[in-house]
């Protein structure tokens, strides 16, 4: 019984960050900087519009969300703008870093002082484990994620490491997260 509880919680996390646009938001940046480190900025960007273009025929043909392509949009010409000032593709990351690292932080603060934050955002009355657990792990995930980009960058790995990294620590941690933020809802409705 616990088993399919649990299946149904990653389930519902799956559906849920495919509806809401979760992945869609990396997927413009992450293709620019693997392109413009091995053909160039131009055509990183180029091929990086493209993919913001595709996803978001994609998302409106298939009736989904557009919510989440401002952020990506956002996403792609804060990177290229970093990529084409200091001239190296993967320095637009370090806006991952930095914002990895303050939201870590962040919840890692409302945990300090109990007030989980998805507790709070929520306004729940009960579930303050849930929420506090939901808030740990995201707190440690985007702390651990964070780190090792850190790491990873200022080692001076080549670009495919970082993406690795990002790619690696971001997905399944992003639904790690919302399959325990769905779990904490469903001991509030309990």
């Amino acid at each position: 019984m616990e088993s399919v509880r649990r299946d149904t919680a990653l389930r519902t996390a799956w559906a849920s960050l495919r509806r809401a646009g979760l992945i869609a938001p990396e997927l413009p940046a992450i293709v620019f900087i693997a392109v413009a480190s091995t053909a160039g900025f131009w055509w990183g960007l180029a091929v990086g519009v493209l993919v913001l273009a595709t996803v978001t025929a994609f998302r409106a043909a298939r009736s989904l969300p557009l919510r989440a392509l401002p952020g990506a949009a956002a996403a792609l010409a804060v990177t290229a703008t970093i990529a084409g000032t200091t001239g190296v593709a993967a320095t637009g990351l370090l806006t991952d870093i930095v914002v990895d690292l303050g939201l870590g932080g962040i919840l890692a603060a409302s945990l300090a002082v109990r007030r989980p934050l998805f507790g709070v955002l929520l306004r729940a009355r009960t579930a303050h484990r849930g929420y506090f657990v939901t808030t740990a792990l995201a707190a440690a995930i985007l702390l651990v994620r964070g780190s090792a980009l850190a790491a990873v960058y200022a080692a001076g790995e080549p670009v495919g490491w970082l993406l690795g990294v990002k790619i690696a620590l971001g997905l399944p941690g992003t639904l790690a997260v919302i399959a325990a933020f769905y779990a904490a809802r469903g001991l509030e409705d309990a």
